[in-house]
C-alpha cells in the first residue's frame, strides 16, 4: 500500500506541476543565439572596433532549380564566401575622418543561369569560380564630411544606382541593373568584378548628396582576370564616369514617418562607335565600346507599423535585405534594427545609342518586414524587372532569324526567414520571359533557396 501510495503522489505532482521551457543556452555557449556566429571572438571583436579596427565576414549560398523552359532542366548551387576588415584611422593613428576597407571574395560552385539561358542571372552571387579581391580602397572625408574622397579599388555598386529595398531580391538584375551590366563592357565595375578609380562625393544639404567618379572601364572576363588586379588605363581598359544625385526625406506626411530616397544619375563609357555583333549575342560588349545611359529611383517606404520610431532611427528605409553580397558599405547586415512595414522602389532608365545590347530598362517591387504575425524580422516581397533589346539588336536578330528578338523580363516573388539572429533562410520563385532577349528559348520558372550566415 505504501509503495502504490508514492507512485500516486508522484504521479499527481508530474500532472500538476506547472510546466518550465527548457533552459537556453547562454549566447557564450550557443551560437544560435548570437548576432555573429562567431561572437565577439574572445573580446577581441569589440576591443579592436573600439580601436577602430572591424573584422567582418559572410556565407551565401544559392541552390536553384530550372523546372521548365529556358536551355534544359537543372540544378546548381553557387556560393560566395565574402570577408575583409574595414580601419577607422580617426582611432587607430588620430587621422580624423579616414577610412581604409577591404574585401575579399571567394566564389565557388556554378551558375543556375547555365540551365535558363537568361542575362540577369537568376542568383546575384553567381560568378566564375575565383579568389578576388574586390574593395580595396582608402576614403578621406573633409570638412565635418561635407567633402568624401575615395581612391582603389572600387565596385560602383556599393554607392551608385541601387535602391535599398530591392537589396533582398535574390535576380542580379536587382543590384545593378542589366541597363548598366548589359551595356557597358564585360558588365563594368560591379560585383564581382571591381576596377581602380577615384570617387568624390559632396553634402551640401544635409538631405543632399552628389557623387562622381572615374574608374577603369573594362574589367575583363571573369576567366581572364581572376584577382581583380588586371589594372589597365590603356585603349583595352577605357575609362567610366558615373555621376549620381541622391536626395533623402525623413517623412512623407507631417503626422506619418514613411521615409524616401531619390536618385538621379548618369554614365559615360569611353570607347569606339559601338557595332553588333557578327552573330547574334544579346548580353554585355567584350570589348570597349562607346556607351552612355540615364536612370532615375525612387525608395519610398508607404507603411510603417505601430511603434517603430526607435528601430526607424537606427534603420531610415525598411526591409533591408539580409544579405547584398557585394560588399557594400552601409547596406544592410544582421544586426541591423529591423523596421515593420512596407517599402516600394521604382527605377527606370535608357540607352540611346541603338547599338548598345539594352535601350530601355525598369523595375519596382514591394518588400514587407515583419508581415507575418511574431516574425516581425522576416521580410517578404515581389519584384518585377523589364529590360528591351535595342533597335540595332532586334534588327540583327531579325536579319539572322532570331524567333521574336525583344525583351527579357523577370519576376520574383521571395521571403527570408529570420531563423537565427545570424541565420536566415531565403525561398525563392522567379518566372523569366524570354530568357535571353527572345523566344530562343521557352519562359522559364526557376525555384530555390539562399542560405545566409554572418560570422
Amino acid at each position: 500500500m505504501r509503495i502504490r501510495f508514492l507512485w500516486i503522489a508522484a504521479l499527481a505532482l508530474v500532472f500538476t506541476a506547472e510546466a518550465k521551457p527548457p533552459p537556453l543556452l547562454d549566447p557564450e555557449f550557443n551560437p544560435l543565439m548570437r548576432e555573429k556566429i562567431a561572437g565577439d571572438l574572445y573580446g577581441y571583436r569589440p576591443k579592436g572596433e573600439d580601436q577602430g579596427f572591424s573584422v567582418f565576414a559572410q556565407s551565401v549560398t544559392d541552390m536553384l532549380w530550372n523546372t521548365v523552359g529556358g536551355i534544359s532542366a537543372g540544378n546548381a548551387c553557387a556560393g560566395l564566401l565574402q570577408f575583409g576588415t574595414e580601419i577607422d584611422l580617426g582611432k587607430t593613428i588620430g587621422l580624423p575622418g579616414g577610412r581604409f576597407k577591404n574585401t575579399w571574395f571567394w566564389l565557388y560552385g556554378a551558375n543556375p543561369s547555365n540551365y535558363v539561358g537568361d542575362v540577369n542571372s537568376v542568383s546575384g552571387i553567381a560568378g566564375s569560380p575565383a579568389f578576388r579581391c574586390y574593395e580595396l580602397w582608402y576614403e578621406q572625408n573633409v570638412l565635418e564630411d561635407a567633402i568624401s574622397l575615395r581612391g582603389g579599388l572600387l565596385g560602383l555598386d556599393a554607392e551608385f544606382c541601387y535602391p535599398e529595398t530591392a537589396l533582398l531580391f535574390m535576380n542580379g538584375t536587382f543590384g545593378m541593373p542589366a541597363l548598366i551590366s548589359q551595356n557597358l563592357v564585360n558588365s563594368g565595375p560591379q560585383y564581382p568584378m571591381a576596377t581602380p578609380g577615384i570617387r568624390i562625393a559632396l553634402h551640401p544639404l544635409s538631405w543632399l548628396t552628389l557623387r562622381s567618379s572615374f574608374s577603369q572601364a573594362n574589367p575583363f572576363q571573369q576567366n581572364e582576370n581572376l584577382h581583380n588586379f588586371n589594372w589597365n588605363f590603356g585603349p583595352s581598359g577605357g575609362l567610366l564616369n558615373m555621376n549620381e544625385a541622391e536626395a533623402r526625406w525623413e517623412s512623407l506626411l507631417k503626422d506619418r514617418k514613411l521615409p524616401g530616397v531619390a536618385k538621379a544619375g548618369f554614365f559615360i563609357q569611353s570607347g569606339q562607335s559601338p557595332i553588333v555583333p557578327e552573330e547574334w549575342s544579346f548580353g554585355p560588349p567584350e570589348s570597349l565600346q562607346y556607351c552612355t545611359g540615364f536612370y532615375g529611383i525612387i525608395d519610398q517606404m508607404l507603411y510603417r507599423a505601430p511603434g517603430q520610431d526607435e528601430a526607424l532611427s537606427k534603420n531610415p528605409i525598411a526591409g533591408k535585405a539580409v544579405v547584398d553580397g557585394k560588399g557594400t558599405d552601409g547596406k544592410s547586415s544582421a544586426s541591423d534594427a529591423p523596421v515593420r512595414g512596407l517599402n516600394s522602389w521604382l527605377r527606370v532608365g535608357f540607352c540611346p545609342q541603338s547599338y548598345n545590347p539594352l535601350s530601355i530598362y525598369t523595375d519596382g517591387g514591394l518588400a514587407y518586414t515583419g508581415l507575418i504575425p511574431g516574425r516581425k524580422e522576416d521580410k517578404t516581397g515581389i519584384a518585377f524587372c523589364y529590360g528591351q533589346v535595342s533597335s540595332g539588336y532586334m534588327t540583327l536578330g531579325n536579319a539572322q532569324g532570331i524567333p521574336g528578338p525583344s525583351f527579357e523580363a523577370v519576376i520574383e516573388f521571395t521571403h527570408s526567414f529570420r531563423i537565427a539572429p545570424a541565420i536566415a533562410l531565403q525561398p525563392d520563385i522567379q518566372y523569366v520571359l524570354h530568357p535571353g532577349g527572345s523566344r530562343q528559348n521557352g519562359n522559364a520558372l526557376v525555384a530555390g533557396f539562399r542560405a545566409v550566415v554572418d560570422f
